[in-house]
């Protein structure tokens, strides 16, 4: 067994170095090293949270490239591409009769497409007029009338005074409701 009187001579107070290596008198903190500090924290590699931000940004663009290549193969995407196709070409189509003519045939096409070809290619006259004003997206009056005759009546024979713009506005309004 030790005497606690040995214990203290072994070891300088708090200091863990042996009293041996400390000259007496000595300050016991001047052995004391520095606090080091730790690295910076470094830019790269990111943390995890970040890694998933970024994944699920990622796959935000993913689904919206997708939903707008989706959005872009649709009938009344196309539909309205050729429309404006056929108003940006004023040479040809540069009154009402003859836009509403070219309308015809896209908005034909569309029916065809959507509904079916032997349940409505065989729509004519009032018939075909009546089903392109029914709705509430249906072409007005005047514009059914028109469209319903244009491909097949002489430039001015429609008896029909329709502005060139409006055809274009009514058929866009009804492509969008319709296609």
């Amino acid at each position: 067994m030790t005497t606690p009187a040995a214990a203290p001579a072994a070891l300088a107070p708090m200091t863990g170095v042996p009293a041996s290596a400390a000259p007496a008198g000595a300050d016991p903190l001047a052995g004391l090293h520095d606090i080091h500090l730790p690295q910076p924290v470094p830019f790269w590699p990111p943390a995890p949270g970040w890694w998933i931000l970024a994944g699920l940004i990622v796959l935000a663009l993913i689904a919206a490239a997708i939903y707008e290549w989706r959005r872009r193969q649709t009938l009344g995407y196309r539909a309205l591409r050729a429309l404006e196709a056929i108003e940006k070409d004023s040479e040809h189509y540069r009154d009402a009769h003859a836009a509403a003519a070219a309308s015809a045939l896209l908005i034909r096409r569309i029916v065809v497409t959507r509904f079916g070809r032997e349940r409505l290619a065989g729509l004519t006259g009032d018939r075909w007029q009546t089903f392109l004003s029914e709705g509430k997206n249906g072409l007005p009056a005047e514009v059914s009338r028109l469209v319903a005759v244009a491909a097949y009546a002489p430039p001015g024979g429609a008896g029909v005074s329709v502005e060139r713009a409006t055809v274009f506005e009514a058929v866009r309004g009804w492509i969008r409701g319709n296609a």
